[in-house]
């Protein structure tokens, strides 16, 4: 059984989700990776990366971690900069 919101997302929180969720997806092709490889390598459970590459709701611990592994991402400012 699926879950289901009791609040849905709003169609512009979406596009935010959405958003970042593709800016993830670049910065782990460029790693080469997949994201089994990405997620066992810096200690990410894949269903929780999974959701947030693909722009679901996702735990904001979830991002940092994936932040951390890009040190070419010093900071939030400079991951959120041009969304």
């Amino acid at each position: 059984m699926a879950y289901e919101r009791k609040t849905p997302i709003s169609k512009e929180d979406q596009e935010i989700l959405t958003a970042i969720g593709q800016k993830i997806l670049e910065l782990r092709k460029t790693t080469g990776l997949s994201i089994e490889r990405f997620c066992a390598k810096n200690d990410i459970p894949r269903i929780s990366y999974t959701n947030l590459e693909c722009g679901r709701n996702f735990h904001m611990t979830t991002l940092l971690k994936v932040l951390k592994a890009h040190p070419e991402i010093k900071n939030l400012y400079d991951f959120f900069k041009g969304l």
